[in-house]
């Protein structure tokens, strides 16, 4: 018997050794570029700042060169052209300006997560319209499969079974959900959000679910959020998809090891 585990414990080892490491971000850089526009128009003036991962980082990401086109290179920004004679500036390092008769965008990605066989692409955006009060910014989340680059969506992880669902609209009413907003607006179908991509992300804690602004809550509350722990997806989700997108490698090893 212990001729047979050692072999095991070898064999398992020499496979985790031979992966490519989990959480190693340093390498995956992003680009950016800030221009300063001018359309000649009323209101023309704007400032767009862009921070993205390129189609040629997000390959990095993959394990398998054979992709077919991931969801994930499909997902890859498209930066819009401008007429040369609109242009103004690009060699600026922000918009960070305070004039309310120019217009503002921002669009920033972040790799926030990374484990063996998932990845999560943050995708933050900020607009602000010439002359507006205010402006409005809104994160979204994207998981891909490290294997070929494809989206992950909320069967894919949680399958049919409406018990998880259930689960986490009871916590979002319960914990974030703005009872006179909900009626008021008549937004009651804005709490079943959760399920769409963009609205939730895999994380070192476990899944997190994240509403916009004015969605379930006055804009005062920002983006309300809920962060469901990994002990509660275990209890809901079937074992092969939780240990594949929420465990490493090195602890399904200890819980493979203690099995014995």
């Amino acid at each position: 018997m212990k001729t047979v585990l050692l072999a095991f414990v070898l064999a398992l080892t020499a496979t985790l050794n031979a992966a490519p490491p989990a959480n190693k971000t340093d390498d995956i850089t992003e680009e950016k570029l800030v221009r300063m526009i001018d359309t000649k128009e009323e209101h023309g003036r704007s400032c767009e700042a862009y921070s993205y991962i390129t189609p040629m980082q997000r390959l990095k990401l993959l394990h398998h060169d054979d992709f077919m086109l991931g969801d994930i290179l499909s997902d890859s920004l498209t930066i819009d052209k401008i007429e040369p004679e609109h242009l103004e500036k690009t060699n600026l390092t922000e918009c960070s300006n305070a004039d309310i008769n120019i217009s503002e965008y921002t669009y920033a990605e972040e790799l926030s997560y990374l484990n063996d066989t998932v990845v999560t692409i943050d995708v933050f955006q900020y607009a602000y319209g010439a002359g507006a009060a205010h402006g409005n910014g809104h994160m979204s989340h994207y998981i891909y499969d490290r294997d070929y680059g494809m989206r992950l969506g909320w069967e894919d992880l949680f399958g049919k079974s409406k018990a998880f669902d259930l689960y986490v609209l009871k916590r979002v009413v319960n914990e974030i959900a703005d009872e006179e907003f909900i009626s008021y607006f008549e937004s009651t179908e804005q709490l079943l959000n959760f399920r769409i991509p963009g609205y939730y992300a895999i994380t070192e804690k476990g899944l997190l679910i994240q509403y916009g602004k004015y969605e379930i809550t006055p804009g005062s509350s920002g983006l309300p959020s809920i962060v469901v722990p990994k002990k509660v997806l275990r209890q809901y989700m079937s074992q092969e998809k939780y240990q594949k997108y929420f465990m490493t490698r090195t602890e399904l090893l200890a819980e493979m090891l203690s099995e014995f």
